[in-house]
C-alpha cells in the first residue's frame, strides 16, 4: 500500500476520510510502516505476528508501545484495536506520558480543534439534544445546602468512587493541548478498567481514594466543574474536571451557544438570599454560563447579585465562594 493510501485508510477508520488536519496528525504520530501495522488491527499479538511476518514477542512489544502512545486500545480480552473515532484517539493520545508528546503535536491538535472540530459541533447538532456530558454539583456547595440529604449517591462524587479499584489520575487532555489557562492539569480521574488501562500504558498515576477526593476538592476551589459522559452510570471509568477555556466539548458549547444541547444539568439550582448578599461579585466571576449578574435595587446602596435560574446548570461553583452564604443549592427536580 502506498504511503498516501495508508494515511487515507487510517482516516477512514476514524470516520473522517477528508480531514487534511487529521491526516497531518496521523503523519506526525506514525510512520507509514507503523500505519501498515495499525491497519492490521484488531488483532491479538499472535495474530499480528502472523499477518505482519514478525515473531510474537516483537508484535507484543510494538503493540505495547502503540498503547503507550495512545494509538490503540486494548480490550479486556487482550484484543488491540484502533480508536473508533477521532475523539477516542484525541483523548488516548493526549493523555500519554510526556515522552510521547511535544509542542508540534499539541499545536496540530489545536489546529484541528479550532478549524474543524468546533465547526462540526456548531453545524452538526441542529435541533437534536445529544447531551454528551453530565454535570455533578460541587460537594463543598452541597455541604452548605439545606437539601444536602436529597443528594443521590450517583450525584455525589465522593460516594460514587467508593469501592472503585484501581483509581488513577491523568493529565486533562484539553488543557494539555489548548493551554489557555493555568488551572489544575492532573485532574482527570479514571476508575476500574479505565484506570487499569491508564496505568498499564504509563499515562496514569495510581492514587488512593483520599487523593482522588483531594483532587475533587482542589478542582472545586479552582473553579472546575465535575463532569462525566452521559450513559456511563453502569460502568464508572472516568470523571473529568472541566474549565471554561479549554474543554473541547464544554468550552466550545459555551462559545457557539449550544451548551444546553451538550451538558445535562443537575437537579439543583443556585438560589440567592438578597438580604445576605454583600455585592462582592465573586459569584459572577465563577459562573461559566452567564447566569449571575449584578443589579441595582432601590433598597440597597450597592448592586447585588441576581440569578437567572433558567441559565443555571447547578454546578455549585458560585456557592463555594459566597462567604456570607447568600447562595445555596436547592433541589428543583425530584
Amino acid at each position: 500500500m502506498e504511503t498516501s493510501d495508508v494515511y487515507t485508510e487510517l482516516l477512514v477508520r476514524l470516520k473522517d476520510p477528508t480531514s487534511e488536519r487529521l491526516r497531518r496528525i496521523w503523519q506526525k504520530l506514525v510512520t507509514p510502516e507503523e500505519g501498515q501495522l495499525l491497519l492490521q488491527l484488531p488483532a491479538q499479538p499472535a495474530e499480528l505476528a502472523q499477518k505482519a511476518g514478525m515473531d510474537e514477542e516483537a508484535a507484543q512489544r510494538i503493540l505495547q508501545e502503540f498503547m503507550e502512545r495512545g494509538l490503540v486500545i486494548r480490550t479486556s480480552k487482550g484484543l488491540y484495536c484502533l480508536p473508533h473515532d477521532m475523539t477516542q484517539l484525541h483523548d488516548a493520545n493526549l493523555a500519554s506520558a510526556d515522552k510521547w508528546i511535544d509542542n508540534e503535536l499539541l499545536d496540530l491538535w489545536v489546529d484541528y480543534r479550532d478549524n474543524e472540530w468546533a465547526k462540526k459541533m456548531a453545524g452538526g447538532l441542529g435541533d437534536s439534544y445529544v447531551q454528551l456530558l453530565k454535570v455533578f454539583p460541587a460537594f463543598k456547595a452541597m455541604e452548605r445546602s439545606p437539601d444536602f440529604g436529597e443528594l443521590l449517591p450517583e450525584e455525589n462524587v465522593r460516594e460514587l468512587i467508593k469501592g472503585t479499584d484501581p483509581i488513577a489520575v491523568v493529565p486533562c487532555t484539553c488543557r494539555r493541548s489548548i493551554r489557555k489557562c493555568d488551572l489544575l492539569l492532573d485532574a482527570c480521574l479514571h476508575f476500574n478498567r479505565g484506570a487499569e488501562y491508564a496505568i498499564d500504558r504509563g499515562a496514569g498515576r495510581r492514587i488512593t481514594e483520599e487523593e482522588a477526593i483531594a483532587i475533587f476538592d482542589q478542582s472545586e476551589e479552582e473553579g472546575l466543574i465535575h463532569t462525566w459522559a452521559t450513559g456511563a452510570e453502569r460502568r464508572l471509568t472516568a470523571i473529568c474536571n472541566c474549565c471554561r477555556d479549554c474543554c473541547d466539548i464544554f468550552a466550545i458549547g459555551i462559545e457557539i451557544g449550544s451548551v444546553e444541547q451538550i451538558l445535562q444539568k443537575t437537579r439543583f439550582r443556585a438560589k440567592l438570599d438578597q438580604n445576605l448578599c454583600i455585592g462582592c461579585e465573586e459569584c459572577v466571576d465563577r459562573c461559566f454560563f452567564g447566569a449571575i449578574e449584578m443589579k441595582e435595587y432601590p433598597s440597597s446602596k450597592e448592586p447585588k447579585a441576581t440569578i437567572d435560574e433558567g441559565k443555571c446548570f447547578g454546578c455549585g461553583l458560585c456557592a463555594i465562594v459566597c462567604d456570607p452564604e447568600a447562595i445555596t443549592m436547592r433541589l428543583v427536580q425530584t
